[in-house]
């Protein structure tokens, strides 16, 4: 029998197994799908390059997952970032150089105010009647009371929207606030997002480096509809063992039936968590002609997906869209034909007409992926974090929670997904070892 099974195989959960296995415990992980990498997914072009259909940045402030990156060889490159970014419309686009576009002065300086004052509050340490008079607050309401600049709060709204992957009307301010802080603070999450880098071969390489290491024990095509925790071993699929780690999303770990049944915190928590909404799409080009026309690839449409270059050197040129939230649900409700040619419509408004004819084309809804149901991750509807929040990460008997929402640092992001795996690992770790050596009494 072995000591742990885990069920998933994404970086969560191989990190996990990776740790338990390094540990000295024996472990099995379970995985529904037919690979591996979770919320991570590598499509190949003609000639092999790598486009990331799922997670893919990596910053230098992911010291977990760089350490991976190194353990396994796998090298990265700095994107390419010299030139105007683009600002579009239904109807137009306009070049900016920095991170935001130009404002009419009036409303730079409410932004401005409006930033300053999202900082001030993710660096106070709030009374319990702050934190939940901001969780009763969506984001949206706090920034129609602090922009009352319809341009500066569209632009908000679209940058944290982008951000959350979710219509900032659905997730609360605390919510925002937590995620700002696992990230480091409002600066060094924006610096994080500049400062990125891409895998040059992929961002699941590491992910499949550690399932090969792992071998056997990993199990693809393998769903997991119920565990039973009877008291002094656990039953997940097939497998018995001594504890549990679930990787899932909340959302879909509420969807497996539990014997004896979750107690109520952590049940009400799955039912209202919801995840978000993600389309990720490739334009693939013979070469990244953008860049002679002094573009960087980026472009933020207030109505649609953001673009931006994601080519490997040396290689074709890809424009890489992002559509997150209401703009994800608008282009999943049409089929493929129209929302390509939507998409490319966009493209083109930014970078003309060369924009309209790619060579290839490849995309994945996050939406629809059967044990994903979305992207980047779950959120926090107002209201759930300070009722039920505190069971997010609670153990239940010998079963224990991991995944990218049960982060304490880079909540969303691949680097809070190893770190949350390598956390329950610990706890098992250290569990395991209590049962084991039992204290006597003197």
């Amino acid at each position: 029998m072995p000591d742990v099974v885990v069920v998933g195989a994404g970086y969560a959960g191989l990190c996990a197994a990776r740790r338990l296995r390094a540990a000295g415990l024996d472990v099995v992980v379970l995985e529904a799908t037919d690979r591996v990498g979770g919320r991570t997914l590598t499509a190949r072009l003609a000639g092999g390059w790598a486009v990331d259909l799922g997670g893919q940045w990596i910053a230098p402030a992911h010291t977990r997952f760089a350490a991976l990156a190194r353990a396994y060889d796998a090298a990265t490159f700095t994107g390419h970032t010299q030139g105007d970014n683009l600002l579009l419309s239904k109807t137009s686009s306009r070049r900016f150089s920095g991170e935001l576009p130009p404002l009419p002065p009036h409303a730079t300086a409410v932004l401005a105010m409006a930033l300053w004052k999202l900082d001030r509050l993710t660096r106070r340490t709030l009374t319990t009647t702050q934190a939940e008079r901001l969780d009763s607050t969506t984001v949206a309401t706090w920034l129609r009371r602090r922009l009352p600049v319809p341009q500066a709060r569209r632009l908000a709204e679209a940058v944290l929207g982008a951000e959350l992957s979710v219509d900032v009307a659905s997730v609360s301010m605390l919510a925002l606030i937590t995620a700002i802080r696992g990230a480091g603070g409002l600066r060094a999450g924006t610096e994080a997002e500049t400062a990125s880098a891409l895998f040059t071969d992929g961002a699941d390489g590491p992910a499949r480096s550690i399932a090969a290491e792992l071998g056997d024990a990993v199990r693809l095509g393998t769903p997991v509809t119920s565990i039973h925790d009877t008291g002094t071993d656990v039953h997940v699929a097939d497998v018995r063992a001594a504890r549990a780690i679930v990787t899932l999303p909340p959302p879909l770990a509420g969807r497996i039936h539990y014997t004896p049944p979750l107690p109520a915190p952590r049940d009400q928590l799955t039912q209202r968590m919801a995840m978000g909404a993600a389309l990720k799409t490739f334009a693939v080009y013979d070469t990244p002609f953008w860049r002679a026309d002094g573009l960087s690839g980026l472009a933020l449409d207030l109505e649609g997906p953001m673009t931006f270059d994601a080519s490997r050197p040396n290689g074709p040129g890809l424009l890489c869209t992002l559509a997150n939230g209401p703009a994800a649900h608008h282009l999943t409700r049409l089929t493929p034909a129209e929302r390509k040619a939507t998409i490319i419509r966009s493209l083109v408004r930014g970078y003309g007409p060369r924009a309209a004819h790619p060579v290839d084309w490849h995309e994945k809804n996050w939406t629809d992926a059967p044990y994903s149901r979305g992207g980047y991750n779950a959120y926090f509807p107002p209201g759930v974090l300070t009722s039920v929040g505190s069971a997010l990460r609670a153990p239940v008997g010998r079963i224990h929670w991991a995944g990218s929402e049960t982060a304490t640092q880079w909540v969303g992001y691949i680097e809070g997904a190893i770190r949350s795996g390598e956390r329950a690992a610990d706890e098992v770790i250290e569990a395991e070892a209590r049962f084991q050596d039992p204290v006597i009494p003197d």
